[in-house]
């Protein structure tokens, strides 16, 4: 069997997401402390990691309820010095993993069809492909919120193999995610890969829909998979 088309996630599998919020996060509290928030560093971190947590990591307001999680009254001042410093960070984090390019120019070069699914805001997904040097390499990218949806959902892969003219069977996925990631992939027939990366990387399935049918270390692993499918 061939394998014609080889679609990724972005977070945690084309780089390391789960190291960039976090450094940005913590550097962004220094910040903000040093701008006159009244409090530690410690607990002033625990308590954003417990707010984008709640809210989620796409929310844009963290540092406005941090703030109120707090008792404090809204600082425009405070809250700029933690998105400048958030931002610095996260630019100087968002680069590919070592293995990303190599694979994905090694895959393009096979023929192979390649996409992202992914789930979140359009702009900020693509903003992350274009810093990240390698939106050029796909021939499709959907991201959730596109189709008005706040995580991945079946239909977004049944809409990106459609585009692009190949068969659940002839497709793999790599993300790193169970719940949403491998779950979606196998409920549309697509062959899941697991990347055991990022804040996720030790979770176990909760259910047999969340098993995916392979797991990778790092995205050059993928050929061994192709090959192990395509004998």
């Amino acid at each position: 069997m061939k394998i014609k088309c080889v679609l990724f996630d972005i977070d945690d599998t084309l780089y390391d997401t789960s190291l960039q919020m976090s450094e940005a996060r913590l550097n962004a509290v220094k910040a903000m402390i040093e701008a006159g928030l009244p409090a530690n560093i410690e607990m002033a971190y625990r308590v954003l990691e417990e707010i984008v947590k709640e809210y989620g990591r796409h929310y844009n307001q963290h540092f406005d309820r941090l703030l109120e999680r707090l008792g404090l009254k809204w600082n425009p001042r405070v809250i700029a010095a933690g998105v400048t410093a958030y931002r610095e960070t996260s630019s100087v984090y968002l680069k590919p993993y070592s293995d990303t390019v190599p694979t994905l120019l090694k895959l393009r070069e096979s023929g192979r069809k390649l996409g992202v699914v992914s789930e979140g805001r359009a702009v900020k997904q693509w903003q992350k492909l274009i810093q990240l040097g390698i939106q050029h390499l796909f021939d499709r990218v959907l991201v959730s919120e596109e189709v008005k949806e706040d995580t991945v959902t079946p239909e977004m892969f049944r809409l990106v193999l459609k585009e692009l003219g190949a068969f659940p069977e002839e497709t793999v996925f790599v993300g790193n995610r169970l719940d949403t990631d491998i779950l979606c992939a196998n409920k549309t027939g697509v062959i899941s890969i697991r990347m055991r990366k990022g804040e996720h990387r030790v979770e176990e399935p909760k259910s047999p829909e969340m098993a995916p049918k392979y797991e990778i270390g790092k995205i050059s692993e993928i050929f061994g998979v192709l090959k192990k499918l395509e004998k």
